[in-house]
């Protein structure tokens, strides 16, 4: 027999206003037939109504989204909350004697783990000396909760002036990584410590906390008169991505400490507002390497047109990890002011530049013409050249390079044929028909499969 929620649940969709007329028919046809003859119906008649129950459960859903855009995939975590405690002050006093005890760089690599999820890297030890560290369960997973008991807090509070550097970073990143709002307020109030190492390690606090709230804060540290809290208010500013933050940060890029200029550019790049391009501009020409490799990154970042000069002048700086972030950052930018530049890195003494520089070219906007030097790439006796120098050359799309990309198919190397064929696959020439079905009985296995697409594409087109 059919159950009684069925049934009522066929009776509201009949009476629903959410359904198409053909899915209330459908409810209708279902309502009137069920009753005591049913017991009479064949199998058809039964797998024959099941469909139609199908139809009348489903119609009002593509009745109601037929104009609606698809909803992103649910995510499971979405409301979910932590509800373990936080370490209490005992806790808090054990681990911060222990880091204050141990070796320097064993301190340093257990407070770069701070707020990594401490408790998941524990699996389930069955034998062996690593079962003892279920001993430890607890006291990790309580370390892994945001610092809530005002006792514990003081204690962080006391340890962001402690003498050993790991031990202030670690109760810095212990306040930050919580982000609750008392810990948040606590460490507003220790950036205006008379103590330059509590101001210090308070800005990282923030920087951990991306908490807005503390901007005003992080503004005003940046004219502290210890160089180390304004670079690490400048990395904070960074961290919170506040657009507010580019004209403060803009006029430390001008400060005599070149650490504190690199902080500033690295800020800036993060925020990645184009208006910080004027300011880093300069900075790529910096007596200092670091600050130069800042300033070049962040240009990258911003991706604006109006740095591919300096960028360009970049890559012929004497230093090779300039000259590196200069031709990537280019390829980031994607203007066209960059493709002449790119083309003489591809002379550079360091292989790196080289294949970036390649890597580059193919990324500017609107390059119609391929520059000659990429295209001899293709017979570069670095086979990671003359891969991306085909990679390229098939997002250019320059027909003329055709003949150039046939007579590259030849190269021994899988990889080089693989994008060789790929590239003459992307153009709209039928020259490269000859090739692509010479390349359907490769040695190599992808290179066939790939020409096969292509031919088959080419077809349907």
């Amino acid at each position: 027999m059919v159950a009684p929620q069925v049934f009522a649940t066929l009776a509201w969709f009949d009476r629903s206003n959410h359904l198409l007329p053909a899915s209330r028919a459908a409810c209708r046809f279902l309502l009137g037939d069920i009753g005591p003859m049913h017991q009479r119906l064949s199998l058809y008649s039964t797998v024959s109504r099941a469909l139609v129950l199908c139809c009348c459960l489903a119609a009002p859903l593509l009745g109601q989204g037929k104009n609606q855009d698809d909803y992103d995939d649910a995510d499971p975590w979405v409301g979910f909350e932590e509800t373990g405690r936080g370490p209490d002050a005992a806790t808090v006093n054990r681990f911060l004697e222990a880091l204050a005890a141990t070796d320097g760089l064993v301190c340093e690599l257990a407070v770069s783990s701070v707020g990594n999820d401490w408790h998941r890297w524990n699996g389930d030890y069955q034998s062996g000396l690593l079962s003892e560290v279920g001993r430890e369960q607890s006291f990790h997973n309580t370390l892994n909760q945001p610092v809530s008991d005002p006792e514990a807090l003081a204690h962080l509070s006391d340890a962001l002036g402690h003498f050993k550097p790991c031990v202030r970073r670690a109760a810095a990143r212990m306040l930050g990584n919580g982000k609750k709002p008392e810990a948040v307020t606590l460490l507003r109030s220790r950036i205006r410590s008379s103590d330059s190492r509590v101001r210090e390690a308070a800005a990282l606090g923030l920087a951990e906390a991306e908490d807005v709230a503390a901007y005003h804060d992080l503004v005003a540290a940046l004219k502290d008169s210890e160089p180390a809290v304004a670079r690490m208010a400048a990395y904070a500013l960074g961290d919170l991505e506040d657009a507010r933050a580019v004209k403060p940060l803009g006029e430390l890029l001008k400060a005599r400490d070149p650490q504190t200029r690199a902080a500033a550019a690295h800020a800036l790049g993060d925020i990645e507002d184009i208006r910080a391009v004027e300011g880093l501009t300069p900075l790529v020409g910096d007596a200092d390497t670091q600050v130069r490799l800042a300033a070049i990154e962040a240009l990258g970042e911003l991706e604006d047109y109006r740095a591919a000069a300096g960028l360009s002048h970049a890559l012929r700086d004497k230093n090779v990890d300039v000259r590196r972030a200069a031709a990537e950052a280019l390829g980031n930018v994607e203007s066209r002011e960059g493709a002449q530049p790119l083309a003489q890195a591809l002379e550079d003494s360091d292989p790196v530049v080289r294949r970036l520089a390649a890597q580059a070219l193919g990324e500017l906007d609107n390059l119609k013409h391929a520059p000659p030097r990429l295209v001899s790439a293709l017979s570069d006796r670095d086979p990671v050249l003359a891969t991306l120098a085909a990679q390229s050359l098939g997002e250019i799309g320059d027909t003329t390079t055709v003949p150039a990309l046939m007579s590259a198919y030849s190269n021994p190397d899988p990889h080089v044929r693989f994008a060789v064929i790929r590239a003459l696959g992307e153009m709209d020439d039928n020259r490269v028909r000859a090739t692509l079905a010479m390349a359907k009985k490769d040695r190599d296995r992808i290179v066939r499969h790939t020409a096969a697409e292509a031919l088959k594409d080419r077809d349907d087109d």
